[in-house]
């Protein structure tokens, strides 16, 4: 699955998930959602197949997919690999929400 599906249906998604996903990130990186481990890690069979931490489902939703402007697929995923790369958002879309 590519990272900008998983985007695309993220609101529908299980938020106790984890976003994995194959560097360099972009829409078209394979990606999937999986589960932590009970010590709260991406598990080694995963990482093992080049798999790296993206985001937690929760924070993509909740921190970065939820605002007062509605965004296209291709806003979504940019914003979710910029907080994800950053822990911040992207300045245009600090300047999209505080112009409504």
């Amino acid at each position: 699955m590519k990272l900008a599906q998983i985007v695309a249906t993220l609101e529908s998604s299980d938020e106790s998930l984890c976003i994995v996903a194959k560097r360099p990130w972009s829409g078209d990186s394979e990606a999937k959602l999986v589960a932590f481990t009970e010590e709260f890690r991406i598990s080694e069979e995963v990482l093992a197949n080049g798999y790296k931490y993206f985001l937690e489902v929760s924070v993509a939703v909740d921190d970065v997919l939820t605002g007062p402007v509605a965004l296209s697929a291709e806003q979504r995923v940019a914003a979710v690999i910029y907080y994800a790369e950053n822990d911040a958002y992207p300045e245009w879309l600090n300047e999209l929400w505080s112009g409504q």
